[in-house]
Formats: structure tokens, C-alpha cells, sequence
């Protein structure tokens, strides 16, 4: 083991070994030493403090960032549930309410109007976050569109549901006859044909057979209009124009009772059945017109029966073959 080695200086004059004092410069280089360590420690302990422990500003802030986030997040959940409820909405209004009135749905194309093209989120990629943002706007902005669309249907419905009683009241949808007096003879679609007994054709209304003389009823409130085009094949014929897209045809009539310009209700006598025309025997037959196509008149004769005899009807019209025509 080493001991540490004192430092001796010559004295000059007694020519002795002395142990020379600590000067003023040692004790100040001591103190520099000391100084800068304790700087050192300091800085040391100063980064360590910036670099690991938020300042309270920054913790504040911190806090504020984790607020908005969480919102953020509750806004896209709360953005869900309000399409969820839009598209159901969407889904009544296509299929009940507007079928109720005769609407044709809204169209795709315009409830998605504005869907794609340019990229106006673009801006959201670059920052902290983005993803949750872009999505939070695509979405706020989707639902703006689509319940500007969906006013704009309510409008057009609330319109039609002022006009209800007028609409209903129009709607088709009692027999042209007593049901008691006549029998189907044939419904609507392809069927054999009469006179020559081979081959078949379409057949765009459902006949009615009876007893000539037999009344005829309007079967919604309407105006009598010239009828369209060649009437050949039908002899005497009462055309009615209801509204709402829906008119009526009444064919080989024995007599008519109203004229072009007239008005008529629901129920009121406008002719009697007959035989006019190419015909086979004495009947009706009737021919309902939507939006200017020929639909089957079974699907709007509901009222006056049970959904038992509706049933029944529907059945006795489909298996009927016989055309009068």
C-alpha cells in the first residue's frame, strides 16, 4: 500500500526541507473545481427535470389534448347513431310512407349527391390526430346532405298528406260492379285468344261477365276524359282520369250515362254492361293505368271486402282463362 507522498520545498537560507503552505491560488482552483461540478450537477439535474416532468403549462395542455380526443371520439359515436336513425327514417319514408302515396322512391343518386370528387379532408392527414378528424367531417357532412335530402322528401309528403282526403278519394279501389251479379271471366295478363283459339295474348285488364243492363260504377272520384287513342275492339268506352297518375277504363258498354268534361265520384252510376265491340258474351272489362302503364286492377279492389273474399277474388282472377274480350 502506497501512502500519499508529502510535498517539502529547500528553505534557502537554513538550507532545511520545509512543507510549503496552501496558497490563495489552491484554495481558489479548489473553488472553480467545486463550482463547476456543482454547475454540472445542476444542468444535469435541470434536463432531466425538462426533459422528463411536464412544466404545468405543458400538463395543462396535455390535459386539454386528451379532452378534445375524447370528444372527438364521442362525437363519431354520437355521428353513428344519428345515421343509423337517418337511414332508418330513409327506409320508412321509401318503403311505407311514400308507397302509401303512390311516390316513386327517392333516388339514390340524389341522396348521395356530393359524395366523392375532390379530397377537401386532405388537409387532416398532416396532422396530430387527423384520422379521427377526417372521419368526425366526412361523417358531420354526410348527414348534412342526407337530412337536407330527406326535408326536401317530407315536404313533397307533407303536401300529398294535406291532399290526402282528395288523394284516397280517387284511388280506384272499389268494383266496377256488383260483385253479386257478375263473375270473373278473366284476369289480367297472358291469356288464350277468343275468336281464335290458338296462341295467346296479353290480356291488360280483368272482364267482368253479367247480364247486360247490368249498372257500372266509377270506382274513384275523377273526371271523364276522351278516351286515348284508337278504341277499336272496345265499343262503347268511358275513360276517367282520377289524378295522382291513375286512370280507368270501362269497355263494351250497353250505355253511358256521362261525357267527356263531367264529374263523377266513387260509386256513381256511369254506365250499364253490355256486348259492344268484338265480344263473346255480355261482360265489363275494366283496365286499370298507372303513370301510364296498364297494372293489374285486382291490386287496387279492396274496399267493400273481407281479406278472406280478397283473397278469394285474387285466386278466381288468376285461374279465370275465359276472355270475352
Amino acid at each position: 500500500m502506497f501512502k500519499k507522498r508529502n510535498k517539502y520545498a529547500i528553505d534557502p537560507v537554513s538550507l532545511s526541507l520545509t512543507q510549503p503552505a496552501k496558497g490563495k491560488r489552491n484554495s481558489f482552483r479548489i473553488f472553480l473545481s467545486g463550482l463547476g461540478i456543482s454547475v454540472f450537477i445542476g444542468a444535469l439535474i435541470a434536463f432531466l427535470f425538462f426533459r422528463f416532468v411536464d412544466s404545468p403549462s405543458e400538463t395543462s395542455l396535455s390535459r386539454e389534448i386528451n379532452d378534445y380526443e375524447i370528444q372527438i371520439q364521442l362525437l363519431n359515436n354520437r355521428a353513428d347513431k344519428v345515421l343509423s336513425i337517418l337511414q332508418s327514417l330513409q327506409n320508412k319514408d321509401d318503403r311505407t310512407y311514400r308507397t302509401i302515396f303512390g311516390m316513386d322512391p327517392v333516388d339514390e343518386e340524389l341522396r348521395n349527391a356530393g359524395v366523392g370528387g375532390n379530397d377537401q379532408y386532405e388537409m387532416f392527414d398532416v396532422v396530430e390526430n387527423g384520422k379521427v378528424l377526417r372521419e368526425a367531417s366526412e361523417k358531420l357532412d354526410f348527414i348534412s346532405r342526407q337530412i337536407v335530402v330527406q326535408s326536401q322528401s317530407f315536404n313533397e309528403l307533407m303536401v300529398m298528406v294535406a291532399d290526402k282526403e282528395k288523394m284516397l278519394a280517387s284511388i280506384p279501389s272499389i268494383m266496377p260492379v256488383d260483385k253479386n251479379k257478375i263473375r270473373f271471366s278473366s284476369g289480367f295478363g297472358w291469356r288464350r285468344n277468343p275468336f281464335t283459339h290458338s296462341g295467346s295474348q296479353f290480356h291488360p285488364g280483368i272482364d267482368l261477365a253479367g247480364p247486360i243492363g247490368t249498372p257500372i260504377y266509377a270506382t274513384g272520384d275523377g273526371e271523364v276524359i276522351d278516351p286515348f287513342g284508337s278504341m277499336t275492339g272496345y265499343g262503347i268506352v268511358i275513360v276517367i282520369d282520377h289524378g295522382y297518375g291513375f286512370e280507368t277504363l270501362y269497355a263494351h258498354l250497353s250505355k253511358k250515362l256521362v261525357k267527356p268534361g263531367d264529374k263523377v265520384k266513387r260509386g256513381q252510376i256511369i254506365g250499364y254492361l253490355g256486348n259492344t265491340g268484338p265480344s263473346t258474351g255480355p261482360h265489363l272489362h275494366y283496365e286499370v293505368h298507372r303513370n301510364g302503364n296498364k297494372v293489374n286492377p285486382i291490386n287496387y279492389i279492396y274496399s267493400g271486402f273481407t281479406n278472406e273474399e280478397f283473397q278469394e277474388m285474387i285466386k278466381t282472377a288468376e285461374e279465370s282463362h275465359e276472355i270475352l274480350s
